[in-house]
This record gives C-alpha cells, structure tokens and sequence, in this order.
C-alpha cells in the first residue's frame, strides 16, 4: 500500500453481480464474479472463452416454460447477443471516465431490436465511433429491448452490452434528425421482417 492511502489504480476485488446473458436461442440468468462495474468491462475484460455463469436459470425462448436451473453454466461468448446486468457507470471511478455524448441508435440484433443511447467520444462521427470501437461489446444505456418473434422477451435496461459483430443492422440517425429511428425509417412489418431474416430470403431468390 502506497504511503499515501489505497492506490486508486489498484483493481478492484472481485464481486458477484447479477447479469441476463441473451443468445439466439438462450437466456441465462444467474450470478457472475468481475472486477468490473461497467456492463461492458464486465463482458470487454474476459479472457476465457465462455462466460461463467453461477446459480443459473437457463429459458430456452422456443419453449419459455420449461426453465433449467443449474449452479453453474458456461456460456460461449462468441454466442452471445447482448448481456443485461445491474451494474452501472455510476459506480465507476470518476478518474477512469472519458467525456462522451450520448447519441440515440438502434441496432437489431435478430430475434431482438435494441433501442437505446450509445456514447461517443466528443468531436467524433458516432458513426466513426460505433464501427471503428477495438471493444467486442458496445455498451447501450436506457435500453428498449423487443423481439418479434419473442413478444414475451421485451423488457427495459438501464445498461446492456452488445456484441457488436452480430449486429446485423444499426442505425444511427442524421445528427439533424436525432428521433428518427428504424421504426420510422420502415414500417412496421418490413422491421420485423429483417429481424427474422425474411430480405436474405428474397434476396437469394431473386438473384
């Protein structure tokens, strides 16, 4: 310990924090050890290759009665959509925050379609921002989380952490636009049709 009191780099113990782990087919729910606050530390800074997951509850979305509950389950993490924890950026270090603005966007994630706030560094594209990020998982804050082909699977986050190369669209609006999102860029039919991968389809048909 430095002369001075607790050195304010020195990492932080581990802790068990609550976290929603969401994958094409899979929610699992349960307990996980980190270091971190941030929902997308926690998911950033793994070095394994599966999430460990402790006193879980595992919902298979085609048949969301029959729940599994095991005392723990390894989640592959190249699998994973998007996790939902409790943890927050109000709980980080003020001297390990960048200043950032937050910028609307939506990105669908099939079966789900996200809705919330991405934070970009000041002075950059968001654009730029959100595509050019080292990060696997790109944190979303006041997050609307909705799937149509899941209705029972819509839910609100304060926090989620998406892993960025499984996104298949984002949408970003215009800077003079800020409101404009998917749901208005389409109608409502059509959004859920690129959710479920219905264009792929025609597309291969017609070619």
């Amino acid at each position: 310990m430095s002369d001075f009191g607790i050195d304010p780099f020195a990492p932080s113990p581990a802790r068990s924090v609550p976290i929603d782990v969401y994958t094409s087919a899979y929610r699992v729910s349960g307990q996980i050890a980190t270091r971190f606050s941030r929902v997308g530390d926690i998911v950033n800074q793994v070095t394994s290759s599966h999430l460990v997951i402790e006193q879980a509850t595992i919902t298979e979305y085609a048949d969301p009665a029959a729940s599994l509950g095991a005392q723990q389950v390894l989640v592959s993490l190249d699998e994973v959509l998007f996790v939902v924890t409790d943890a927050t950026d109000r709980e980080a270090r003020p001297e390990m925050r960048i200043p950032k603005r937050a910028v609307r966007a939506q990105l669908a994630v099939p079966p789900f379609r996200l809705t919330g706030s991405v934070h970009v560094t000041h002075g950059s594209r968001p654009v730029d921002s959100i595509l050019n990020a080292a990060d696997r998982f790109m944190p979303m804050t006041q997050v609307t989380v909705i799937s149509g082909a899941h209705p029972d699977l819509g839910r609100t986050a304060e926090a989620v952490a998406i892993q960025r190369r499984l996104a298949h669209l984002i949408l970003v609006p215009d800077e003079d636009r800020p409101d404009e999102l998917l749901a208005e860029v389409l109608d409502r039919d059509t959004a859920e049709r690129w959710l479920e991968g219905e264009p792929e389809a025609e597309e291969a048909g017609g070619a």
